[in-house]
């Protein structure tokens, strides 16, 4: 009996194979081949313009507390940070969306980012204020280390994101 089934088996995944494969005369030509089936277009100036405004900052807040701190939790944020920021600006772009409506995307991701960061300072605010203390002691300011400054300044962007966001639903309402 397990015989029969497992060469059963064996003949149906073969017609399953068979079925799915495409003989190389039907084919289309190489050139006519593409990745999702669209075709690449570069991207306009202002994208890349925005993701390094967008980027960098988080980038570099994430780096320099990494660096601070010793400590690769402000490492990893600020890569996710940096990589999500792209990624969401990439498919509003993609679908045609205003700037206005680009902007309150991406003040919205940076007021998220600046949240998590500042639950990061919470966790690691001793490490990071000594670090801070000692490798920048010239331009030492405690409030750079609390968690109510990265709360505060995250505050700041959401109300940013909140207005553009108003102003891109105000424009889409007045275009025909």
């Amino acid at each position: 009996m397990s015989a029969g089934s497992s060469s059963g088996g064996a003949a149906v995944a073969e017609e399953a194979r068979a079925a799915t494969e495409t003989p190389p005369e039907a084919m289309p030509p190489p050139e006519q081949v593409s990745i999702g089936d669209v075709p690449w277009e570069p991207a306009p100036r202002g994208w890349y313009l925005a993701v390094v405004a967008g980027s960098l900052p988080l980038l570099l807040l994430g780096m320099v507390a990494s660096a601070l701190a010793d400590r690769l939790a402000f490492a990893g944020w600020a890569i996710v940070a940096g990589v999500g920021h792209a990624l969401l600006l990439r498919a509003a772009w993609s679908r045609g969306w205003g700037a206005s409506a680009r902007l309150a995307l991406a003040l919205g991701w940076a007021a998220l980012a600046l949240f998590v960061f500042a639950a990061l300072v919470a966790r690691h605010g001793e490490i990071l204020d000594l670090g801070y203390r000692a490798l920048l002691w010239p331009v030492y300011a405690p409030a750079l280390t609390r968690p109510g400054t990265s709360v505060a300044a995250g505050v700041t962007l959401a109300v940013g994101s909140a207005a553009a966001a108003g102003r891109a639903l105000l424009a889409r309402r007045s275009s025909p």
